[in-house]
């Protein structure tokens, strides 16, 4: 039954691997001080001044031979969901997630630097919903679908760019790719059949975009023609902007250009941007341009010969600006001329006390999470920077609250002061989907702009820092993932300081194995840089080399995977290999995370490198126990989402595969290893529960798709082939997922298992 302590091997032979444990007791006390469970993350942990008990100094918990004693084993993430934290949290902080300074550099294939990076949400989303179509629009959309290629040529002022943007947003779902000005149009072919065939490539039916190429006097023809052959090998297309004034060097290129039509007027294009800033609301829109100041500005502003973007950049600021009362037109006169006059740093400064500074910065460290998270972040930080008022009653001191007026501004309010936007969105909550408000800043540079002018212009490093490290021990994963990530961004300006006061002490601090997690996702972000990555492998390699401090060492294992596995996958692989022969409990969880970190960042290519290793250390005397200990924790941790159409209606559906069996039954050459890793640790007998905890857990997403139950099942039965002793322990098992006592039953994969067994004996 799920849970039980009973030994998993009913009678196993006399003799297991070499090295292997002898079955652990079936049941005992064991202590209680490994890492804690999901429920108490983030809450106080041991500070090692507490008085051990005597059966502390007689049981080394940290041992593998402890583990299946231990009745508080180490939490099991989803390596999944952390990983899917970690992409978001870079897209929302820095902008991607491979850094090079502040630009974005995509690796084609996995491996090359291209001049391209993902086209962001604040160029695409305006588009989206407020373009307007020039004149002669659809003929321009035919040109595109007819051919792969097209060059859009237009007057300057005309909206050449959104234009582009918009044909390339059809279809909907279209990944768009915005191109370097100084792309090697020469290259870029080659760089697309590379990326084609490499393990990782970029999804098929892209869009990429380029606007104004600097070496456009050197464009032939015969590029052109090289690169659409390319782009039809991968189903994508490619929109090239570019004004009147440049100059068609050769007759092969106009066969590609295709006229933009004449844009509509600024009016027009600024009343479309401002409805859709209101949530469509069109009615307000008229109201607030309705007043003759504001109507002689926006004529005033939107000259014929300016460029477009300046009515949605005015749109942005109206919506921003206004109140119940209307609208401020000498602070929009103020915003739009700030916009070329050091913008952040005047708007930052201006923010009217020191809650609302606050604010902008616990914003720009949990950008797009949910409203509460943040404004409690901003709240803590506050009383770092402030602290509480006091006052005197008598001769003692007392706090005055509120000290500051809970009830000054509104959320709208506030959301407007920050140049913010609210958006409802689902997030994966604790148990479940949920549907919460989240709070980003509109343009998407700011956070990382906020944070790097509040660490340069103020003297508040140690007080920011503090405030960093204690968002890193909150409960809530996405706060500690997004703060570790913004101390990674702030490290890039004062490695050595960030590093010495606040990842080195988190990085050796025993009894809370997730600061090591934070220190990885921070050092990800130097590490990605190749002028700062060294200074990265310098300190792990003081962590990795520091057999005095045991968690610095599991630290170094988490770092490997999440931070250098990047940029070299089979050395980091290669570093967890020779870790592995030490007998700790909290290095060999680093490992397996580093593991699951290898994985998610490349299945493909990952996956068997991985599983051959693994499955080594099972057979080595001097790993055994930390592989099997390993294994398992992979098992539990990795999972994998696939949408299918059900067969009667075709509708969609989600189905949760354990990502090891999913890529088992894909690739028939990695099943052998599979099925050999698990007759392994269930003849052991050295982490019965665990096993039965990771067979549980697999069955129960059998349970729930019979596209999963049936390699499941099968999975099961090349086990049992293994021998009576195995056979017995998975049928117990199967006896065991629909046995009455059991709360959380899965009857149909304990009667599939058992159907296969029988077959098969039937066969034999």
């Amino acid at each position: 039954m799920d849970g039980a302590a009973a030994p998993l091997s009913a009678t196993p032979p006399a003799a297991g691997p070499a090295g292997s444990a002898s079955p652990a007791p079936a049941a005992g006390p064991g202590p209680a001080d490994g890492p804690p469970p999901a429920a108490h993350e983030g809450a106080q942990q041991p500070t090692g001044t507490e008085v051990p008990s005597d059966e502390s100094f007689s049981f080394d918990h940290t041992r593998m031979e402890a583990q299946d004693q231990d009745l508080q084993q180490p939490e099991v993430l989803n390596g999944r969901h952390r990983h899917e934290r970690l992409r978001q949290s870079s897209r929302m902080l820095i902008g991607g997630d491979l850094v090079s300074g502040d630009k974005l550099v995509m690796m084609l294939g996995g491996r090359e630097p291209a001049p391209l990076q993902r086209l962001s949400t604040q160029l695409s989303e305006p588009v989206r919903h407020a373009f307007l179509p020039p004149q002669e629009w659809e003929s321009t959309r035919a040109a595109l679908e007819a051919r792969r290629l097209v060059i859009l040529r237009a007057d300057p002022c005309q909206g050449k760019t959104i234009a582009a943007i918009r044909l390339l947003q059809s279809p909907s779902d279209r990944p768009i790719y915005n191109l370097d000005r100084s792309v090697d149009l020469r290259a870029f072919a080659g760089w697309l059949d590379q990326d084609a065939r490499s393990e990782q490539p970029l999804p098929r039916g892209a869009g990429f975009l380029l606007c104004e190429p600097v070496g456009w006097d050197d464009v032939r023809g015969w590029m052109l023609q090289q690169l659409e052959a390319a782009l039809e090998r991968i189903d994508a297309r490619f929109v090239l902007a570019l004004s009147t004034e440049s100059v068609l060097r050769d007759e092969d290129v106009r066969e590609y250009v295709v006229p933009l039509g004449r844009a509509q007027p600024h009016r027009d294009i600024l009343v479309s941007h401002l409805t859709w800033r209101l949530d469509g609301d069109a009615e307000l829109a008229a109201g607030l341009l309705a007043g003759t100041a504001l109507n002689t500005y926006v004529t005033d502003l939107c000259r014929p010969q300016v460029s477009l973007k300046v009515p949605a950049d005015l749109a942005v600021v109206i919506s921003q600006e206004r109140t119940d009362d209307g609208v401020d037109l000498d602070r929009i006169r103020q915003r739009m001329t700030e916009r070329h006059t050091g913008d952040l740093g005047i708007w930052f400064d201006k923010l009217p006390d020191l809650p609302s500074r606050c604010l902008a910065i616990a914003l720009a460290v949990l950008n797009g999470l949910s409203y509460e998270s943040v404004v409690r972040a901003a709240d803590r930080l506050v009383a770092r920077l402030d602290g509480p008022a006091a006052g005197f009653a008598g001769a003692q001191p007392v706090a005055l609250r509120p000290w500051h007026d809970p009830f000054r501004f509104s959320r709208r309010e506030l959301a407007r002061r920050l140049r913010a936007e609210i958006r409802p969105a689902t997030v994966r909550g604790t148990w479940g989907p949920v549907t919460v408000d989240t709070i980003q800043y509109a343009a998407d540079g700011y956070p990382a702009q906020v944070l790097n002018h509040v660490w340069r212009e103020f003297q508040i490093h140690r007080e920011l820092l503090d405030w960093l490290l204690d968002l890193a021990s909150d409960v809530n994963e996405d706060v500690h993932t997004w703060a570790g990530t913004a101390l990674g961004v702030l490290s890039r300006h004062a490695f050595d300081f960030v590093y010495a006061q606040v990842l080195h002490p988190m990085a050796i601090a025993p009894h809370n194995w997730r600061n090591g997690e934070v220190v990885a996702y921070a050092l990800r972000v130097p590490a990605a840089d190749e002028r700062t990555r060294p200074l990265v492998k310098a300190v792990v390699n003081g962590l990795y080399t520091n057999s005095a401090s045991p968690t610095g060492q599991a630290t170094a294992a988490r770092v490997h995977g999440v931070s250098l596995g990047p940029h070299g996958a089979q050395e980091a692989l290669m570093a967890l290999d020779r870790l592995a022969t030490i007998d700790h409990r909290d290095i060999a969880v680093g490992i397996a995370d580093g593991l699951t970190d290898l994985i998610m960042q490349d299945e493909q290519r990952n996956v068997p490198m991985v599983i051959e290793r693994v499955s080594s250390w099972l057979h080595d005397r001097r790993r055994t126990l930390v592989g099997q200990f390993i294994f398992l924790r992979l098992a539990l941790s990795l999972t994998t989402e696939k949408t299918v159409s059900t067969p009667t209606d075709g509708a969609r559906r989600s189905i949760t595969w354990p990502t090891l069996l999913e890529l088992a039954d894909q690739r028939r050459q990695l099943r052998p290893a599979l099925v050999g890793m698990w007759s392994e640790v269930l003849l052991s007998g050295a982490f019965n529960r665990l096993v039965e905890r990771a067979l549980v857990a697999w069955a129960r997403l059998a349970e729930a798709s019979a596209p999963v139950r049936t390699p499941f099942c099968g999975l099961l039965v090349d086990i049992a082939a293994r021998g009576a002793w195995a056979e017995q322990t998975v049928r117990r098992l199967s006896t065991d997922w629909r046995a009455p006592d059991n709360l959380y039953p899965t009857p149909q994969t304990a009667y599939a298992v058992e159907a296969a067994l029988d077959a098969r004996n039937d066969l034999s």
